[in-house]
C-alpha cells in the first residue's frame, strides 16, 4: 500500500513555551511558521526541507495528539483510503480546512483498535531554504525515511501486528517475546522501524511511550546530551545502544510527560534480504541505564 515512513506527528500541550526549550534549545530541531494556514497558537517544529514535521498545539492538557503517514502520490492516498474503507476502519476524510491546516493536498484520519490517531496523507509543502540546525550540526535523517519512529505501549502485541500490518501495511522487522509479552518493530522505508509497539504494562499506561528523532553524527547526540544535562531536563535513559537496531541514543522526558529518544546510526534495511528475527533478552547491547529500561525489567516475565 505503499507508505513512505512517519511524516510528521501532533502533539497538544498548555506548555508551548517547554516544548520550544525542549525541543529547539535541547534536541536541536527548528522552529518554523508551519503551514501558510496553520494555526498560529502552533509550535511549528522543522528538521528539513518540509515546512514542518512536528506541530505542538496549544491545548488544555497533554497528549500525544496524531501520527501522520506519508503516502506519495493521490493514486496511493485513494488506494489506502479504499483499502481502509473495504476493511472496516472508520476514516474521518479530510476537508479544505484540514488540507490547508496541515499544509498537504489530501489528509484522512482514522483510530487504531487502541485508541492512537493516524492520518494518511500525500503532498506535503516543501520549504526551497535549506534547512539551518540553531545549534549548528548535521541535522537530521529523514531522507526517504521519515522524521524517526514512534512506540506504543498496547494491550496486545498479537492484535496491533493484525491491524497495523493487514490495515497499514508495515512489515515486521523483528521483535522481542518475554513469556506471554514482547515488542514488535515494524518498517515501511529501509529505516529499521517507524513503529513499534510493545505489550508490557509499563507506568504511563496505554498510548505513546515515546518517539525518535535521528541525528547523522554521534556528536550532534553528545552535545543534546550536554544541552539536555545542562537545562536540567530528565534523562529518563542515559546514552546506550540498542540491540536491534542497533541505534545508540540516549531518552529524555518531554514537557507532556513522554519521552523523546534522539539518536545515531540506526540501521537501515534492504527488504529483499532481510531475515525477521527474534530476541529474548534485554535489548541492550550497553547502556541505556535509567527508568525506562528498569520499568521493562520490572514487568517483564521470562
Amino acid at each position: 500500500m505503499g507508505l513512505q515512513g512517519l511524516g510528521y506527528i501532533g502533539i497538544a500541550s498548555p506548555k508551548i513555551d517547554e516544548w520550544r526549550m525542549f525541543m529547539c534549545d535541547v534536541m536541536g530541531v527548528g522552529e518554523s511558521s508551519g503551514p501558510p494556514a496553520g494555526d498560529a497558537d502552533t509550535l511549528w517544529l522543522k528538521m528539513d526541507d518540509r515546512s514542518w514535521r512536528i506541530a505542538v498545539h496549544s491545548g488544555d492538557r497533554d497528549e500525544f495528539a496524531y501520527a501522520g503517514w506519508e503516502v506519495g502520490s493521490p493514486t496511493a492516498f485513494g488506494k489506502m483510503v479504499d483499502h481502509l474503507q473495504g476493511s472496516g476502519v472508520k476514516l474521518d476524510l479530510g476537508t479544505d480546512a484540514m488540507r490547508a491546516a496541515r499544509g498537504v493536498l489530501d489528509v484522512a484520519a482514522f483510530d487504531d483498535p487502541f485508541g492512537n490517531r493516524h492520518e494518511i496523507y500525500y503532498g506535503p509543502i516543501v520549504d526551497e531554504e535549506n534547512f539551518v540546525p540553531p545549534h549548528g550540526g548535521s541535522g537530521f535523517v529523514t531522507d526517504g525515511v521519515g522524521l524517526g519512529h514512534v512506540l506504543y505501549v498496547v494491550p496486545s502485541c498479537t492484535e496491533a501486528l493484525d491491524f497495523f500490518s493487514r490495515m497499514m501495511g508495515l512489515k515486521v522487522t523483528d521483535q522481542f517475546a518475554w513469556g506471554p509479552n514482547g515488542a514488535v518493530f515494524m518498517h515501511t522505508t529501509p529505516r529499521h522501524h517507524s513503529l513499534a509497539y510493545i505489550d508490557l504494562p509499563l507506568p504511563g499506561g496505554p498510548g505513546l511511550n515515546h518517539f525518535m528523532i535521528e541525528n547523522h553524527t554521534l556528536e550532534d547526540v553528545g552535545r543534546a546530551y550536554d544541552r539536555a544535562m545542562d537545562t536540567g531536563v530528565n534523562i529518563v535513559n542515559s546514552l546506550g545502544q540498542h540491540t536491534n537496531d542497533p541505534m545508540c541514543s540516549f531518552y529524555a522526558e518531554s514537557p507532556s510527560g513522554f519521552n523523546v529518544e534522539l539518536g545515531w546510526k540506526g540501521m537501515m534495511i534492504e527488504e529483499e534480504n532481510w531475515t525477521v528475527r527474534t530476541y529474548t533478552g534485554r535489548g541492550e547491547m550497553w547502556g541505556h541505564r535509567g527508568a525506562f529500561m528498569e520499568d521493562l525489567e520490572s514487568t517483564k516475565v521470562d
